[in-house]
């Protein structure tokens, strides 16, 4: 479906003011891969919400050559489908399927459910930039519309890079082996856009460094994020409280719902 541009004077207001809304989450959780700085399923789900809009995936199947699913963008008020997208994760993406990657690395195969999950982000993602690409340029000329999620760790066409590692203060120069450069920059930065200390995710998993969360702490902390971003995002959007409210409420789920 094509991307949804505005038509009129209302509907230009709308998107002028859901990018004022929301511009702060949308370039705090942007991936920086090889210096150019990619709109993340956080991002766009933000601007989706802004919108009233909610973002979501459907029909996930293995079909040949890796893993689909379709996402779409609905309205809230009346469940109207504005746009849908096709994500696909495919055999020949060592990240994903393992193999030696264009720089000869050997890359382990992923867990299945993490495969059909990246169908998904990459699905709703894709659904939201068919819908408000032109959202993400106003917010910011230099944020590129293509989904994180579909760009390499590495970029497009450059050697690899190392993610940035800022958002919990390492003790030693020595990394711990464990969490991949992109799953740790995913989590940096939800920690930035939501204002959560990292500590209180070293707190709850009983760890001395992120990267040493297990596969299931890691889904654990990213799903609970991911909802207080987009609490975060309606209070934004409905200016019903304190913005920093939000910054609680992941304490708060940790208290309330740990899973051990």
């Amino acid at each position: 479906m094509n991307a949804v541009v505005p038509h009129n004077g209302q509907e230009f207001r709308q998107s002028t003011d859901a990018a004022g809304l929301c511009g702060a989450i949308v370039k705090q959780t942007a991936s920086n891969i090889q210096g150019r700085r990619y709109v993340s399923v956080e991002g766009w789900q933000a601007i989706a919400i802004a919108h009233g809009c909610a973002a979501g995936s459907r029909d996930v199947e293995k079909v040949e050559g890796g893993v689909r699913a379709i996402g779409e963008v609905r309205r809230m008020e009346d469940g109207q489908v504005i746009a849908t997208a096709e994500g696909f994760v495919g055999e020949d993406e060592p990240t994903w399927y393992g193999g030696k990657n264009k720089w000869g690395k050997e890359e382990p195969k992923r867990p299945d459910y993490a495969i059909r999950a990246m169908a998904q982000t990459r699905a709703i993602s894709r659904a939201c930039r068919s819908a408000f690409a032109h959202v993400v340029v106003m917010i910011d000329a230099g944020l590129s519309t293509t989904p994180a999620e579909e760009v390499p760790d590495d970029g497009f066409d450059g050697p690899p890079m190392k993610q940035a590692r800022d958002a919990a203060p390492q003790k030693s120069t020595e990394q711990p082996s464990g969490m991949p450069d992109a799953e740790y920059a995913k989590l940096a930065n939800l920690l930035k856009a939501t204002g959560v200390p990292p500590k209180k995710l070293l707190d709850e998993y009983k760890v001395k460094d992120l990267r040493q969360l297990s596969q299931h702490q890691y889904a654990d902390a990213i799903e609970r994020l991911n909802n207080v971003l987009a609490d975060k995002a309606k209070q934004q959007t409905n200016a019903a409280q304190p913005a920093e409210a939000s910054a609680n409420t992941f304490g708060e789920l940790l208290d309330d719902e740990v899973p051990f």
